[in-house]
C-alpha cells in the first residue's frame, strides 16, 4: 500500500502543472471601478451563427480587488472572443485559447491607455496595432488647438493607413499575423488580400471569422454591382405587392406616373430614423408629384406598426415579411437604402446609408 501510494505521489509530481487560464486586468489606483464587465463567445460559434442566440454569448462581471480583476478563460475548443468594457467608449477585444494567460495593464482610463501581453498572438496584435500609431500622431497634429480637420487631409491619412495595412499583409502572407491585419480591410481590398493568404496564415485562430467576413464581403460587392447596374437609368423597378398599415395590398405599379422614393428601413436602425426629418421635408415639398413608400425590414409586424406611429411617418408604409426576396431584388446591402424611381417606373438612383447627397440628387431629378 505504501509503495502504491508513493508511486502515485511521484506520478502526480511528475505531471506538468495545468496552464493558467486567466485574463488579468491591472487597473490604475483610484480607477473607481468595483467590477469589470465582459462577454465571451466561442470563435467557432461566431463564425457560423445565423442569429444572435446561436453565437453563444455569455456576459458577466469580474470584481475588482486591490486594483485587479481576474477573468477566467473559457475552455471552448478553437478559442473565444472576449470583449472587456471599461466605459461606454473604452473596450478591448481579445481572441484567446484555453490555457492561455493574458495580461492587461491599464495605465489610464481617461485618456484610455493600456498594454497587452502574455501570448505570441497578443504580440502579433500589438504589431498590427502599431501600424496606426504614426497616423494617430498626424491626426493629432491636424486637430491641434481644436481645429476642425480638413476632410481631404483626413481621407489622405485614412488611405495612408490602409496602404500600410496592405503592405504589412503582403510582407506577412506566410504568417498568421496577416489575418489580424486583414480584418482592418474591407471591400475589394479585403477579398484580394484574403485570396493571397498562405495555408500557414490560415492557421490563425481568427481565420474562421475572416472566412465568414470573406463570404459576407463577396455578397455585399455583388449587391453593390447589382445596384450600380440597376441605377443606370434603364432598369425597370421590380414590382411588388405588400400589406400597408390598414391591411390593404399595395403595389409599386399603382404609383406609375409619379416619382417614387422607396425607403428600406427598420425601427431598429438608428441611421434610418436620423434621416426621417429630411425625408419628411422632401415629401412635403414634392408630394403633389412624389410618393414615398416606406418598406419595413427585419422586424416583427408589431414593431413596424409601433415605429410608424412613433415617428409619425406620413407616407405609404408597407411591411416586408420574413422570407421575402424584395431586398435581394433591389440589391439592398445596408440600411437605410433609398431608391428613386421616375414616373415611367425606371430606377434612376439607389443610395445606401444616411447620405445628405441623396436629397441633392432628388432635387436635381425633380427640377427636370
Amino acid at each position: 500500500m505504501r509503495k502504491t501510494a508513493f508511486a502515485a505521489l511521484c506520478a502526480a509530481l511528475a505531471m506538468p502543472l495545468a496552464a493558467s487560464a486567466d485574463i488579468t486586468v491591472n487597473l490604475p489606483a483610484g480607477s473607481g471601478l468595483d467590477s469589470v464587465a465582459y462577454y465571451h463567445a466561442p470563435i467557432a460559434k461566431l463564425a457560423t451563427a445565423k442569429t444572435r442566440a446561436e453565437r453563444g454569448i455569455v456576459e458577466d462581471k469580474a470584481p475588482v480587488k486591490d486594483n485587479k480583476a481576474t477573468i477566467a478563460i473559457s475552455s471552448a475548443e478553437g478559442g473565444s472572443r472576449y470583449g472587456i468594457t471599461f466605459s461606454q467608449r473604452n473596450f478591448i477585444d481579445l481572441y484567446v485559447l484555453p490555457g492561455e494567460e493574458v495580461n492587461i495593464d491599464v495605465k489610464s482610463l481617461d485618456p484610455f491607455d493600456y498594454n497587452l501581453s502574455g501570448t505570441e498572438f497578443i504580440n502579433d496584435m500589438n504589431e498590427v496595432a502599431a501600424l496606426s500609431k504614426p497616423l494617430e500622431e498626424k491626426q493629432k497634429a491636424l486637430m491641434a488647438d481644436g481645429a476642425q480637420p480638413d476632410r481631404e487631409a483626413m481621407m489622405a491619412l485614412y488611405n495612408e493607413y490602409m496602404d500600410s495595412v496592405k503592405d504589412f499583409i503582403e510582407e506577412n502572407l506566410t504568417s498568421p499575423k496577416a489575418v489580424i491585419a486583414l480584418m482592418n480591410l474591407d471591400g475589394e481590398d479585403f477579398v484580394k488580400a484574403f485570396d493571397k493568404l498562405s495555408e500557414r496564415a490560415k492557421t490563425s485562430r481568427m481565420y474562421p471569422l475572416a472566412e465568414r467576413q470573406y463570404h459576407y464581403v463577396q455578397a455585399s460587392l455583388e449587391k453593390e454591382r447589382k445596384q450600380q447596374a440597376m441605377a443606370n437609368g434603364t432598369t425597370p423597378a421590380p414590382d411588388f405587392t405588400l400589406e400597408d398599415i390598414d391591411g390593404k395590398q399595395v403595389s409599386l405599379s399603382q404609383f406609375k406616373g409619379k416619382w417614387v422614393i422607396l425607403d428600406f428601413w427598420g425601427s431598429w436602425c438608428g441611421w434610418c430614423i436620423k434621416g426621417f426629418p429630411e425625408l419628411k421635408e422632401a415629401y412635403t415639398k414634392y408630394k403633389d408629384r412624389l410618393e414615398v413608400v416606406g418598406v419595413d425590414c427585419q422586424e416583427t409586424k408589431e414593431a413596424w406598426l409601433a415605429g410608424v406611429k412613433k415617428y409619425e411617418l406620413p407616407w405609404v408604409n408597407v411591411y416586408n415579411p420574413e422570407g421575402s426576396k424584395l431586398t435581394e431584388e433591389y440589391g439592398v446591402q445596408g440600411f437605410p437604402t433609398k431608391a428613386i424611381i421616375n414616373p415611367e417606373g425606371i430606377i434612376v438612383n439607389i443610395t445606401t446609408g444616411h447620405d445628405p447627397e441623396f436629397f441633392t440628387k432628388l432635387d436635381q431629378f425633380m427640377a427636370k
